[in-house]
């Protein structure tokens, strides 16, 4: 599907689709076009700012012939050749060529004019290269306006003012067919040139009346200098991001459901690890009862001094810190094997020595014998075993 719109005021559009038109007419401004996401945006614009030209240069190249055109054109064009833009798409060597030329400064408005109202022309043409050829006509000639639009087969297409018809029949081979769309300016032609082959066809004056009719191939202006970066507008425009955060939604959980497992493994393997610690480093730990356990750690400790829980580690422990803290000595080490007591304790000189090894063995239930003393940093280190009597 394409789609023709016009650069210059009246806004037309023409919407083709294959060799008819489907739909066609006219907006406010160019913003307003009705373009689809999917066609082809061919953009037209005035006649009278292109000129085409027929060139025969002896060139072997065509970069010579791109570097002699401009000056090979110069008597032909009012304005500077430095100022133009020159656009010739099939050239070959040795054979005449066909040159259209537009100023500069007007392919920069046009380019602008694109950018500006987002308008993502793929093709720029000049109105006179669409008017269509009946069969048997070298020629068409289109009055729109107070305008003259010709267009012949040999790609040389001209806007003209109807004052100067008559130069421009001049330029014209007087055995081509002529068809005007304008029964009173063919009149007139016939008038001017009786012995021209001039025929009425009406293929109308409006851009989707020409459309109607098989193209010729038009030219194409745009150039890569001049050619406007236009993306489009449309669902395209929004599928694409939107399938790029699909697909990362879609990686991310992925990630994260892997995430999940590979931890949950971990942590089942991490918890049947801690078991098996547990259960070798306390093999009795499978036997506690939930709700239970003070009872049973009171058993335990009451295993470790005996059958009788008054002549327990604990027991002996306590009448021992009695006569520490009266005797104001600090408890530097405890241990308990084979039924004894071990207890170091720091003193302040060794008359506390035989004295707390006196207090310990006045219990009745306590027999105390001193290990070990001395003196270290300024304090005596003493050990004494103490086992319990049945007293």
């Amino acid at each position: 599907m394409k789609i023709y719109l016009r650069l210059e005021a009246p806004y037309e559009w023409a919407r083709v689709s294959g060799k008819k038109v489907v739909a066609f007419g006219e907006v406010p401004e160019l913003a307003d076009y009705p373009i689809g996401d999917d066609e082809e945006v061919i953009g037209v614009v005035p006649g009278e700012w292109v000129t085409t030209h027929s060139v025969s240069l002896p060139a072997k190249t065509r970069k010579q012939f791109n570097a002699a055109l401009p000056y090979s054109l110069e008597e032909s064009i009012s304005e500077d050749v430095e100022n133009m833009h020159f656009i010739c798409p099939s050239w070959k060597a040795g054979e005449e060529s066909r040159v259209s030329v537009v100023s500069k400064s007007k392919m920069i408005e046009w380019k602008d004019l694109a950018t500006e109202n987002r308008l993502p022309i793929k093709k720029l043409v000049p109105e006179h290269s669409l008017i269509p050829f009946h069969d048997a006509t070298d020629c068409s000639v289109a009055l729109v306006g107070n305008e003259l639009l010709a267009n012949h087969r040999n790609g040389l297409g001209v806007s003209i003012d109807q004052d100067f018809i008559d130069v421009w029949l001049m330029d014209v081979p007087t055995n081509d067919v002529i068809a005007v769309n304008s029964e009173e300016l063919t009149e007139k032609l016939i008038a001017m040139e009786p012995d021209r082959d001039i025929r009425f066809w009406d293929f109308g004056s409006k851009l989707a009346h020409w459309l109607e009719y098989d193209q010729e191939l038009a030219i194409d202006l745009w150039s890569d200098t001049y050619r406007p970066r236009v993306s489009r507008v449309g669902k395209a425009m929004f599928i694409i991001p939107l399938m790029i955060i699909g697909f990362s939604l879609l990686l991310k959980l992925g990630f994260d459901s892997y995430r999940y497992f590979a931890l949950h493994a971990e942590v089942a393997s991490v918890q049947a690890e801690s078991q098996a610690i547990l259960a070798k480093r306390f093999p009795t730990f499978k036997d506690v009862t939930p709700g239970a356990e003070r009872e049973m750690m009171e058993r335990a400790i009451a295993r470790m001094g005996g059958p009788d829980k008054s002549k327990s580690v604990h027991n002996a422990l306590a009448q021992v810190s009695d006569i520490l803290s009266k005797q104001r000595v600090t408890l530097s080490d405890i241990a308990y094997r084979n039924e004894e007591l071990m207890i170091t304790c720091l003193l302040n000189d060794f008359s506390q020595v035989d004295l707390l090894n006196k207090q310990l063995n006045r219990r009745p239930d306590l027999s105390a014998t001193l290990q070990s003393s001395a003196s270290e940093d300024g304090k005596i280190i003493a050990s004494y075993s103490i086992k319990q009597t049945k007293g």
